[in-house]
C-alpha cells in the first residue's frame, strides 16, 4: 500500500485570479441559457446532450495523455470522487431552472460556499491560514451581506421561487461545494485538462443513463437552430470551459478562495437576465451586486499577501524573489513524489488495483 500524497502548494498569482475570473463569467451566462431553454428540453434530456458535447472537446488531450503516459489508471481512479460530486450537483444545476427564475438560481447556489469552507478549513493547512486574517473577513461579511440583501429582494418580490426548486438548489449547493474542495483534495499534480477530461466522461455516462430513463428525447428532433446554439453555447461556456477555468483556480488559489469569489456570480448573472430575459433588478440588488464586488476583490487580494510581502521582503534584503511558477527541475521533482504516494482518493477503489 502506498502513503497518501498532500496537495502541494498554492501558486496564487495573476493567473489564479485570471483563471477565476474566466470561471466567474462562464458560469455568470450558465443560468441565464439554461433558463431560456426550459420550454425546448426537458432537464435530463439537456443534460444528457450538454455533458457528453463538452466531453468529446477533450479527446484530443486525452489521447496525448493516454500516449505520454499521465493518463493511467491512478488517474482515473482519482478522478471518481470528483466525478461523483460533479455528476449529483449537475443533475440539481439542470432541474433548477424548471423552479427557479434564472437569477435566483446564481444567488440560492452561494449557500455552496458554507460547505467549501468547511471542506477547505479541515483539510488544507495551508487555507486555514486565512482564519487569522482580517481582511479574510471583511471579504466574506461583504460577500455574504450582499448575498442576504439579494436573497431578501428576490424572496420578497419574485413569486416564482417555489419551495421546491429552494431545496433543489440548496441540496445542489452541497454537492459543488464540495465538488471544489475535492478537485484539490483528489487531483493534485493532474493538469486540469487531463483531470476534468476524465470527470467529464465519468459524469456524460450518467447524464446519458438518466437521459434514457427519464428524459423525452423526441424533443431533439423539435430543437432549432437557434436553441442548438444556446445549447452548445451552454456546454462549451458552463462544461467545457468552466470548469477548467475552476480546476486551474483551485489549483492556484485554494478552494476556500476560490468558492468565496463565486459568491459574485448572482450580480452578472442578473444583469444579463436582465438584458436576455427581461428580468428587472431592483435598487437593493444593485447595491448588493457592488457590495459583493467589493468583497471578491477583498478575497483575492488576502490570498496574495504573503505572495506579495515575501517578494516584498526579498526585494528589501537583496535576495531573488522566487517565481510565481515552479521550474522544470521542481515540476520534476514534484512529479517524482507523486509517484511515489497514493493519492487519498484511491480509497473508492478495489483493494487488488491498489496494491502494485
Amino acid at each position: 500500500m502506498r502513503a497518501p500524497e498532500t496537495p502541494g502548494p498554492l501558486t496564487g498569482g495573476m493567473s489564479g485570479v485570471a483563471f477565476l475570473l474566466a470561471n466567474l463569467l462562464c458560469w455568470s451566462a450558465v443560468p441565464v441559457l439554461l433558463r431560456y431553454l426550459t420550454g425546448t428540453l426537458d432537464a435530463w434530456t439537456a443534460n444528457g446532450v450538454r455533458y457528453p458535447l463538452a466531453s468529446i472537446l477533450y479527446w484530443p488531450v486525452l489521447i496525448i495523455a493516454w500516449r505520454n503516459g499521465s493518463l493511467d489508471r491512478q488517474t482515473l481512479q482519482r478522478c471518481l470522487v470528483p466525478s461523483i460530486l460533479a455528476f449529483g450537483g449537475q443533475v440539481l444545476w439542470a432541474l433548477a431552472p424548471y423552479y427557479l427564475p434564472a437569477s435566483a438560481i446564481s444567488f440560492f447556489m452561494r449557500f455552496s460556499l458554507v460547505f467549501a469552507l468547511l471542506g477547505a478549513m479541515m483539510l488544507f493547512p495551508d487555507e486555514r491560514r486565512l482564519l487569522r486574517l482580517p481582511l479574510f473577513y471583511v471579504g466574506l461579511v461583504l460577500l455574504v451581506g450582499g448575498f442576504v440583501l439579494m436573497s431578501l429582494s428576490k424572496l420578497q418580490f419574485d413569486s416564482e421561487v417555489t419551495g421546491l426548486g429552494i431545496f433543489i438548489i440548496l441540496l445542489c449547493a452541497v454537492f459543488f461545494g464540495f465538488y471544489g474542495v475535492s478537485v484539490r483534495y483528489c487531483l493534485h499534480g493532474i493538469h486540469p485538462l487531463v483531470g476534468f477530461g476524465v470527470v467529464s466522461h465519468f459524469v456524460s455516462l450518467g447524464t446519458l443513463v438518466a437521459m434514457f430513463s427519464w428524459g423525452d428525447t423526441r424533443q431533439l428532433l423539435d430543437v432549432s437552430r437557434q436553441d442548438w446554439g444556446v445549447l452548445v453555447g451552454s456546454a462549451i461556456l458552463g462544461i467545457a470551459l468552466g470548469h477548467y477555468f475552476l480546476y486551474s483556480a483551485v489549483s492556484r488559489l485554494g478552494a476556500a478562495i476560490t468558492s468565496g469569489a463565486q459568491t459574485l456570480i448572482p450580480f452578472p448573472t442578473m444583469l444579463l437576465a436582465g438584458w436576455m430575459l427581461h428580468e428587472s433588478m431592483t435598487e437593493l440588488e444593485w447595491i448588493a451586486g457592488l457590495t459583493m464586488v467589493v468583497g471578491a476583490a477583498a478575497l483575492l487580494v488576502v490570498q496574495n499577501l504573503d505572495r506579495w510581502s515575501k517578494r516584498l521582503v526579498g526585494v528589501r534584503s537583496g535576495e531573488r524573489a522566487e517565481p510565481e511558477h515552479p521550474t522544470a527541475f521542481t515540476q520534476q521533482i514534484a512529479e517524482e513524489r507523486n509517484r511515489s504516494g497514493a493519492s487519498v482518493c484511491e480509497a473508492s477503489a478495489t483493494p487488488d488495483s491498489r496494491n502494485d
